[in-house]
């Protein structure tokens, strides 16, 4: 192992956890799984989790593009696998999809078209997947462009075969949002009439809080897989070190811009992480009466909730704003005893809920996962087993 007293930050991928998600996903949909890896599986890494996925005989991959495909194929065993592609097949890349057999999930009918023209012409009939756009208004054939493929399917797809409709539900963790009712009635409406092929509409937490009525034959689980969701366990936890303890008067400025205000007597901690290791400065927490006027009329003030967590139980609130290097948080709570034998804080964790960033940026903080696990010279990569030995 190296020497971690030159790393600033450690990043532990817990398998164990990933390995109970994935369990708890095939329990529950059985075949119907097929699994979201792009962006490097959120972050986690492909080369970590797809032995798991590989172990339990997933068979449909979705990355976002030809190179994470290409990517991801080179890694599989199971050369039958199916890999889709959300962005679909973009000029000059047809050939590419026909050689390594990846699907293509088409997002206009400009490449339905311009795919097909090119398997015509090479005596070929590849696989594709069509996107409709129910409402997102991202990606997918609007419910104009569907009414044109319907009555024209044979000459767009006559060298194609399509194997997939899919959509995308823009309010799947609301359970409540009247959105995924009428997301569905339009899904049903726009495949409504086409050749049969699978249908897939549900993903992630949509998957595990709306009713079977949105599973189709396909449920896509992506950012919940990787412990974004409350059903599933948090799978990577990081950690950074603390610089400095130190006492702050009331009255005193914390952080760039004199942005928190000591209200009381305060200890805090200074610890080695900040922006330019993926951590939001977007979690920073400034309580100048001005910025708490702008937050309650939501004009954008930094009024973050973000904490970090001590000998794992004492929460301890992020204060002032994020700089490059650095995040203070206050420590004031927790026993100086503890203090004086505590070199690293759970930045992110079982602890340190990833989904608890909810309430700093009002939504599920999906980029603070894939921020803080891009590659980092700071930062080293351990296993749970590694990392036990630290016993930090």
């Amino acid at each position: 192992m190296e020497n971690l007293a030159n790393y600033d930050v450690i990043r532990v991928f817990k398998a164990k956890a990933f390995e109970r998600n994935l369990l708890k996903v095939i329990e529950k949909f059985r075949e119907k799984v097929g699994v979201v890896v792009k962006a490097d599986a959120y972050g986690i890494g492909i080369k970590n989790v797809l032995p798991i996925f590989e172990k339990y005989k997933v068979s449909n991959y979705f990355c976002q593009d030809i190179i994470e495909a290409l990517k991801l194929k080179s890694l599989l065993k199971n050369k039958g696998a199916n890999v889709f592609t959300f962005a679909g097949v973009q000029r000059g890349q047809e050939a590419e999809f026909v050689k390594s057999g990846i699907i293509p999930v088409c997002v206009s009918l400009e490449q339905i078209e311009r795919f097909n023209d090119y398997a015509k012409k090479n005596n070929v009939k590849p696989k594709i997947g069509i996107h409709f756009d129910t409402g997102m208004n991202r990606t997918g054939l609007s419910i104009t462009d569907s009414e044109i493929l319907r009555e024209n399917f044979a000459g767009f797809t006559s060298n194609l075969d399509v194997v997939l409709y899919l959509s995308h539900l823009y309010s799947a963790y609301d359970k409540g949002a009247v959105s995924n009712k009428v997301q569905l009635q339009r899904f049903k409406c726009m495949t409504a009439g086409l050749p049969k092929a699978e249908l897939s509409l549900s993903a992630s937490g949509g998957s595990f809080r709306l009713s079977h009525n949105f599973h189709f034959d396909m449920v896509r689980i992506g950012a919940g897989l990787y412990g974004e969701i409350r059903e599933m366990e948090p799978v990577v936890s990081v950690y950074t070190k603390i610089l400095q303890i130190r006492e702050v008067d009331k009255g005193e400025s914390i952080g760039y811009f004199g942005g928190f205000k000591a209200r009381k007597q305060m200890k805090i901690a200074i610890t080695n992480i900040g922006y330019k290791d993926g951590y939001s400065r977007g979690l920073s927490h400034t309580n100048k009466l001005t910025d708490i006027i702008r937050a309650k009329l939501k004009s954008g003030a930094n009024f973050a909730r973000s904490y970090m967590v001590i000998d794992g139980k004492y929460k301890c609130p992020v204060v002032g704003i994020i700089s490059m290097n650095n995040t203070i948080i206050d420590v004031s709570n927790v026993p100086q005893e503890v203090l004086n034998k505590t070199e690293f804080v759970e930045v992110l964790g079982t602890n340190a809920n990833l989904l608890d960033f909810r309430e700093a940026n009002g939504f599920v903080p999906c980029d603070l996962i894939n921020s803080l696990l891009a590659p980092n010279p700071n930062a080293v990569d351990l296993t749970e087993d590694e990392f036990k030995k630290l016993k930090i």
